[in-house]
């Protein structure tokens, strides 16, 4: 069963409705959040076959070092103010 975070208001200005992103988490809150269309700006929330592949770019190497930095790293859907852990 997936996780499902709720994203505080707090990132309210880095919230962008619906779409795949990589979220920094600690102590079960999500203290960060960057969208992959906003780091691999060809990349299409709707096409999910397309998303292990890119998972493996090298572009998102400085974005998943920054999230690191201030806690776990996980990939999910974001939608409806949740994140939910693919």
């Amino acid at each position: 069963m997936p996780n499902i975070l709720k994203i505080p208001d707090a990132l309210e200005s880095k919230y962008h409705g619906c779409g795949i992103a990589i979220a920094s988490v600690t102590g079960g809150q999500i203290v960060n959040l960057v969208y992959l269309r906003d780091v691999l700006e060809e990349f299409d929330d709707e096409d999910g076959a397309a998303l292990p592949a890119l998972l493996d770019d090298a572009r998102l190497g400085p974005t998943v070092r920054l999230l690191q930095s201030t806690g776990d790293v996980f990939v999910g859907m974001c939608s409806c103010w949740e994140f939910v852990e693919l």
